[in-house]
C-alpha cells in the first residue's frame, strides 16, 4: 500500500510541476515578448532623438562657422577704420605744425617796418590747437579701434575652437551604435532568454509525461494492492 501511495503522490507532484512549468514558461515568453518590443520601441525612438540631435548640433555648428566668418570680416573692417584713424591723427598733427609755423611766419613778417599780419598768428594758433585735440582724439580712437580688432580676433578664435568641438560631437553621436545596444547586439539576449523559455518548457513536458505515466503505473499497481489488502 506504501509503493501506491508514494506512486500516486509522485505522480501529483510531477503532473502539477509539469503544469506549474508550462505556466511559469509561457509568462516568461509573454514578458519576453512584451519587454523586447518595448526596447525596440526605445532603440527607435533614442535613434530618432539621436538624429534630431546631431542635425541640431550641426545646423548650430553651421552658425557659428558663419558667425566666425563674419567676426573676420568684421575685423578687418575695424583694421581698415583703425589705418584710417591713425593716418588722420597723423595728418592732423603735421597740419597743426604746419599752422603753427605758418601762423608764426605771418606774425613776423615785417613790410617797410610794419607787420600788416601780426593778428592773423593767433587764429593759426587756434586752429593749430584744434587740429592737435583733434589728432589726439583720433589717436584715441585708434587705439580703442586697436583693442577693439584684438578682442575680435580672439572671438572668432574662440568660435572657431567652439565650432571644432561642434564637429567632433556631432561626429560622434553620427554612429548608428553610440546609443544603446542596437538589433544585432541585442539578438544574443533573446537567443538566451527564449532558450531558458523553451528548456523550462521541455522540462515541464517531461514531468508531466513523467506524471501520466506515474498515474498508469498507479493504476496497474491498485488491483494487486487491492488483493493484499
Amino acid at each position: 500500500m506504501v509503493g501506491y501511495r508514494f506512486v500516486r503522490a509522485a505522480a501529483v507532484v510531477l503532473g502539477l510541476y509539469g503544469v506549474l512549468g508550462v505556466f511559469v514558461a509561457a509568462a516568461l515568453v509573454m514578458v519576453g515578448v512584451w519587454t523586447f518590443d518595448q526596447f525596440a520601441i526605445l532603440q527607435s525612438t533614442l535613434e530618432a532623438q539621436r538624429t534630431a540631435v546631431v542635425q541640431s548640433i550641426r545646423t548650430v555648428s553651421g552658425a557659428v562657422r558663419d558667425t566666425a566668418g563674419a567676426t573676420s570680416d568684421v575685423r578687418q573692417s575695424i583694421d581698415t577704420a583703425r589705418g584710417a584713424a591713425n593716418q588722420a591723427s597723423v595728418l592732423s598733427n603735421d597740419s597743426a605744425g604746419t599752422f603753427r609755423e605758418v601762423g608764426g611766419n605771418l606774425s613776423g613778417l615785417t613790410i617797410l617796418g610794419v607787420q600788416p599780419l601780426i593778428g592773423v598768428g593767433p587764429q593759426f594758433d587756434r586752429s593749430a590747437d584744434q587740429l592737435q585735440q583733434l589728432a589726439i582724439s583720433l589717436g584715441t580712437t585708434r587705439d580703442a579701434l586697436s583693442q577693439n580688432s584684438s578682442d575680435v580676433q580672439r572671438v572668432g578664435g574662440d568660435l572657431s575652437q567652439l565650432q571644432t568641438q561642434l564637429d567632433g560631437l556631432a561626429t560622434s553621436l553620427n554612429q548608428p551604435v553610440a546609443i544603446g545596444l542596437g538589433t544585432r547586439g541585442l539578438l544574443p539576449f533573446q537567443v538566451a532568454f527564449f532558450g531558458v523559455c523553451v528548456l523550462v518548457l521541455v522540462h515541464s513536458a517531461l514531468s508531466i509525461a513523467a506524471s501520466v505515466v506515474l498515474f498508469r503505473l498507479q493504476r496497474a499497481m491498485r488491483p494487486y494492492n487491492t488483493i493484499n489488502v
